[in-house]
């Protein structure tokens, strides 16, 4: 310590006061900033001013009546909250006030006990009196002006505003109907409920789950009840698992440091629990999915998760806690959306009005095919009305068959090239691999491709090596001529003259079929014929570059074609 010369004692000074200040000249002494009071220490006492415990007091007590009151406000927006209907939103202004309240009483407290262990300090009478009592002071004067300010602020207009409908978390062109209302509400009831974890909607396929799922994650995010809600579409070949972990960790902006599967769940529940209150939707589920392989955490404390189905059945598979059935629409709203994406009214032609009534109802309800056929017919004349109208009425099973070589393809293109037209909505027919036993196509693919309205067929280096696929390009031209199907050949990494003059690979596959089957020289010449003819039909060829861009070209071209495609979507549900 400095030496130090105190002015003269005033003579209003108390006796006490006077002594103590004649002797700071021969003692250790620091000096008090907030009223400028002299401490000193001697022989473990120390002598000080009462002005400076009154300023720390006076400013302890301003802060607690002013948090008391901080907290008395937040009670009552919290009871508020509680208050507030169903149907309406609590303003996010009220939200951002609570944050900020408890937030300050937490850093209030922090503070109370910081000042609690200075305690022990030079002065007496209170921890305001030594060294860096000014900078507590402040901090003290700060945390009064902050705490006044929020109490001035817990007010709010509006403090909620009406929840807004559907239509307003989903897409531009969505109408939306009493079957997607009941199904909303039913499903924002099962994500509020503490109870339920695991949440499964199943629908007929084209009846709107994909979007219906989309609006209620939005509409749970706006209304906070999840701070996060991720989408990941499951993927019906490949490695599944690994193609959801990749979906989840791109909504989660996770890089993964280690690329085993097991790792990447770990990875992804880690995430998951740091961001608390997750919601997961999975759509089209079509086979039982280990939650925990993925990285999805089965406690359900912090996630839950929603998966979209066909068919109940696929729900219980998946341990569903809640099911719920999303069913067509009625014959009036069929009707309503059909008019909106053909672009007719009332005043249209009355056989027109006929045709389209009819149209609506073979559509049993769905709208993805209401709207897909509305769309395709607009401004189209009635002829192609008539057209579509016999097509769904005499429908296929399946719209696409695929033809190819496993061995060549299935993991590769061909099972991308499925993928990519299931995605779009078309029902795909892939066999299996379990199909493939023996020398004669099976009863299982000849139904197939009968109940088809367009095949694909993959003529690979290998395809012609095949006796099936032989035999199913063959039952594919047949039907071409007698039921009017699509064919569209698509030569991979082959040449077109190879396949229709069976030169190269296709060559040495025929001299191998007819030395295999030499009593056999009509299916032989079946077999060279088939191949001849289908490499005269209008196809694409592909040799090098971008797969996944040549399989978009195959799709576009699909779309294009949904008139000559329409069928009933009850038979694969």
């Amino acid at each position: 310590m400095q030496a130090f010369h105190p002015p003269p004692p005033s003579a209003t000074a108390t006796r006490s006061e006077k002594n103590n200040r004649i002797k700071l000249s021969f003692t250790p002494f620091s000096f008090c900033y907030l009223c400028n009071c002299v401490q000193m220490e001697n022989d473990n006492y120390v002598y000080s001013s009462s002005r400076c415990l009154f300023h720390g007091l006076e400013i302890t007590e301003n802060v607690n009546v002013e948090k008391e009151k901080l907290m008395a406000n937040r009670d009552s927006v919290l009871e508020k909250v509680e208050a507030t209907n169903k149907t309406k939103r609590v303003n996010d202004a009220v939200w951002e006030w609570l944050k900020d309240a408890e937030k300050l009483i937490e850093e209030e407290k922090k503070l109370e006990t910081e000042l609690e262990k200075a305690g022990s300090s030079n002065c007496l009478r209170g921890p305001f009196c030594f060294l860096d009592s000014k900078r507590r002071y402040k901090l003290f004067s700060e945390m009064l002006k902050k705490i006044k300010m929020l109490n001035t602020k817990c007010e709010f207009e509006p403090f909620s505003i009406p929840i807004p409908g559907l239509e307003y978390f989903s897409s531009i062109d969505f109408v939306c109907f009493d079957p997607q209302k009941k199904t909303m509400d039913q499903l924002m009831a099962a994500l509020e409920d503490d109870s339920i974890h695991i949440i499964g909607l199943y629908g007929k396929q084209g009846s709107g789950k994909t979007k219906l799922v989309e609006a209620v994650g939005k509409k749970a995010k706006y209304l906070r009840i999840f701070n996060k809600v991720i989408f990941a579409t499951v993927p019906q070949n490949g490695n599944i698992v690994r193609q959801i972990q990749d979906q989840i960790a791109d909504s989660l902006d996770l890089t993964f440091q280690r690329y085993s599967e097991v790792a990447r769940a770990n990875a992804i529940s880690s995430e998951i629990e740091s961001n608390r209150l997750v919601l997961v939707i999975l759509d089209d589920v079509r086979a039982r999915l280990e939650r925990k392989d993925i990285g999805i955490p089965i406690n359900g404390k912090w996630c839950k998760v929603l998966f979209t189905t066909r068919s109940q059945q696929e729900c219980t598979l998946m341990d569903c806690q809640r099911e719920i059935p999303l069913l067509p629409l009625f014959e009036e709203e069929a009707w309503t959306l059909l008019k909106k994406h053909s672009y007719i009214d009332d005043e249209s032609s009355f056989d027109l009005l006929s045709l389209a009534r009819e149209l609506a109802n073979e559509c049993q309800g769905l709208p993805r095919t209401i709207k897909e056929v509305g769309s395709s017919l607009k401004s189209q004349p009635i002829e192609e009305w008539k057209t579509l109208l016999y097509s769904l009425r005499h429908s296929a099973r399946y719209q696409i068959f695929i033809s190819f070589r496993g061995g060549d393809t299935r993991h590769s293109f061909t099972g991308f090239l499925y993928d990519a037209l299931c995605r779009e909505g078309f029902k795909t027919f892939m066999d299996d691999g379990e199909l493939e036993c023996g020398d004669q196509i099976s009863q299982t693919l000849i139904n197939a491709i009968e109940a088809s309205r367009l095949s694909i067929i993959v003529l690979s280096e290998n395809y012609a090596k095949s006796a099936w696929c032989l035999d199913e390009l063959d039952k594919i031209l047949e039907c071409m001529t007698t039921k009017n199907q699509l064919v569209w050949p698509i030569f991979y990494k082959v040449e077109p003259s190879d396949v229709r003059y069976q030169k190269n690979s296709y060559g040495e596959a025929m001299v191998a079929h007819e030395n295999r089957f030499v009593y056999d020289s009509e299916m032989i010449q079946n077999w060279r014929s088939a191949l001849f003819k289908v490499a005269g039909l209008s196809g694409m060829t592909y040799s090098t570059g971008y797969e996944y861009k040549f399989i978009q070209t195959i799709v576009e071209r699909a779309k294009n074609n949904k008139n000559r495609l329409f069928i009933q979507s009850t038979d694969m549900e």
